[in-house]
């Protein structure tokens, strides 16, 4: 079976294997992701953006998917090093809107979704692609969306395999280097709009090539598709909520700072692994918000403020006065421990001596899960002040025998936050 043919299979496998667990766990996942966009829609960024988007369902698709990540908030797997809910769970509920979809079919989507994402992820490296200048969530998203949307349209394995032919024969997605600016938060929407439309064309007869993954893109990426991972349960299990608004490779960091309680820091040495360095900074002095949110500068500052899961340090893009010196360093002994744990050690000067602690596992990750209440606290502050009245039936999702309220709730919450 090709590689193309056997993610169909495991996307259309995933909502029949999923436990009572996996799929409570899949409504969290909507509900995480939702307060990422109503957040987003706030977001410096989003603003300029809006005005460009019409109402189209792709249109829609990609302004959701795009705010979902702006703040850099949103679920991971990071064995796959892709962000699977910003190209999965906009379109599973913009298409079901759309279909007239109930809520137990959002959650076989967001399902489905995952398990092709990060399935394509895990078979071409994960977080190794880094270093050939490739994102992956930009370069796989097509795939989760397309897979959660044939769902949606009740394809069958063959037509979801074609869609997801259709929607590879135009995978890419370059790593953004010195400045992402809006580009880069661009990308998701792109992939999940790119995926909802390959998988309408599916329905509607188009095909692809299936061998896209097995040597066009093994050429294109210098590494073969590995072998299958274990079918057991689905990849959503292994995706973790965020606690912080920033890239991911510093979460670890923030945690280490808040675990030695420093509040006089001098100077601020962080080291991460090697082959996560590409798309992260010690700058100052940023451009913009989307730099500042893969600052190790302003991770620091976060932590050290006390509240590091607030956006708004990030949104400023300016770091205060007070905020030490901190130098960014790789540590390739911490390369070792990827692709399962992005680890981070931190040095802190002080005036009493030099104090020093190693994160492996960063909160979040599947080692240490956020708590339930967590999440559901982050949602309430990211939607905090707005009527928030679909946060229970989003949390009920497999019961909503209608779930196109959803979308139109989430579009009017958007709306006093700042977007269309």
């Amino acid at each position: 079976m090709s590689t193309l043919g056997d993610l169909a299979a495991r996307a259309a496998r995933a909502p029949r294997a999923a436990a009572e667990d996996a799929r409570r766990l899949a409504a969290l996942h909507v509900l995480d992701t939702t307060g990422c966009v109503v957040s987003g829609a706030a977001h410096p960024i989003a603003g300029p953006l809006a005005s460009h988007f019409g109402e189209s369902l792709r249109d829609r698709v990609l302004r959701w998917s795009a705010q979902a990540h702006l703040d850099e908030f949103d679920a991971l797997h990071a064995g796959a090093a892709v962000v699977p809910a910003a190209v999965v769970v906009p379109a599973a509920l913009l298409v079901a809107e759309r279909e007239g979809r109930p809520g137990a079919a959002v959650v076989d989507a967001v399902l489905a979704g995952y398990e092709a994402v990060v399935e394509a992820g895990l078979r071409f490296g994960g977080a190794a692609l880094y270093a050939s200048g490739w994102w992956p969530t930009a370069l796989f998203g097509p795939l989760g969306a397309a897979a959660a949307t044939a769902v949606l349209l009740d394809l069958d394995e063959e037509r979801t395999a074609s869609a997801l032919a259709v929607a590879a024969a135009g995978l890419g997605g370059l790593l953004s280097s010195g400045r992402f600016g809006e580009a880069h938060y661009l990308l998701p929407g792109r992939a999940a709009a790119d995926g909802v439309e390959a998988a309408y064309l599916a329905r509607a007869g188009a095909t692809g090539s299936p061998a896209l993954l097995d040597r066009p893109a093994a050429l294109a990426l210098a590494r073969p598709p590995a072998p299958a991972s274990p079918v057991a349960g689905v990849h959503l299990e292994h995706c973790g909520f965020k606690p912080y608004p920033c890239a991911r490779p510093l979460h670890a960091v923030i945690d280490a700072l808040l675990e030695l309680g420093v509040r006089d820091a001098t100077h601020v040495e962080v080291a991460l692994p090697s082959g996560l360095m590409s798309f992260v900074n010690a700058d100052r002095e940023v451009p913009g918000p989307a730099e500042a949110s893969a600052g190790a500068a302003f991770a620091v500052a976060a932590a050290l403020s006390g509240t590091p899961e607030d956006v708004s340090t990030f949104r400023r893009a300016r770091l205060a006065a007070d905020v030490p010196p901190v130098t960014l360093v790789p540590d390739p002994a911490l390369d070792a421990l990827l692709p399962d744990h992005w680890a981070a050690r931190v040095t802190v000067e002080t005036p009493a001596g030099e104090v020093s602690r190693r994160v492996v596992d960063a909160l979040g990750s599947p080692a240490r899960p956020l708590p339930e209440e967590a999440v559901l606290k982050k949602f309430d502050t990211l939607t905090a002040g707005v009527p928030t009245d679909w946060r229970d039936r989003c949390l009920r999702l497999d019961d909503l025998d209608d779930a196109a309220a959803l979308p139109r709730d989430i579009a009017r919450t958007m709306e006093h936050q700042g977007g269309r």
